[in-house]
């Protein structure tokens, strides 16, 4: 076990290192944050593809402004502030484009329906993706797990802390929901699910 004066001494060398462009130090780096950056983005976004997604860009940038990079105090601190701050630009951005579409929405509601345009498409994907995100919480949480990052129901039980059942359950009254806000959009919704 290291001490804190031994953990600042590595810390040192990988700074330096990866400003001087020593690959090596950039992948110990990355290899010991990696994994607890991206359970923390994941509080943020709620997708461990998203959130693995964000972290490794936040690490890219950082080798790419290597020379200038400097993270002024502890690397702990100033990663973990990065990828906050990336997580929550990343869901200001979710919330312009939905607000965008919105307005798009309204102004083709007036239009000729054409179920092959690929713009028709596009609206109904995120429609669906605005009711997904408009769901309580928990539910949402268990379905986005299921749905974008592929875990079983029991994994899911793992991560949330709950029992099979309770994420069963949750899953029953979500896609319930579902059905229900987006019972407007089914006669072009397997049309864009299967396009």
């Amino acid at each position: 076990m290291i001490n804190n004066e031994e953990k600042r001494d590595i810390e040192e060398r990988w700074i330096q290192g990866v400003q001087s462009g020593d690959e090596e130090a950039f992948e110990e780096m990355f290899k010991e944050y990696y994994k607890v950056l991206t359970r923390f983005s994941w509080r943020y976004v709620n997708s461990k593809a998203i959130a693995e997604e964000l972290v490794q860009e936040v690490f890219s940038r950082i080798w790419a402004d290597r020379k200038h990079w400097d993270p002024n105090g502890p690397l702990r601190s100033y990663l973990f502030t990065a990828v906050k701050h990336h997580s929550l630009d990343h869901l200001k951005h979710i919330k312009v484009q939905r607000k965008y579409s919105s307005k798009v929405k309204k102004q083709e509601s007036a239009t000729y329906i054409n179920y092959d345009d690929p713009l028709r498409k596009k609206l109904v994907r995120e429609e669906m993706a605005r009711a997904i995100e408009e769901l309580p919480p928990r539910g949402k949480q268990a379905f986005k797990l299921h749905r974008y990052d592929g875990l079983t129901y029991k994994e899911i039980a793992q991560v949330m802390d709950v029992s099979v059942k309770t994420v069963e359950s949750q899953m029953m009254r979500t896609l319930k929901k579902l059905r229900a806000s987006l019972s407007h959009l089914l006669p072009i919704i397997v049309l864009a699910i299967t396009g």
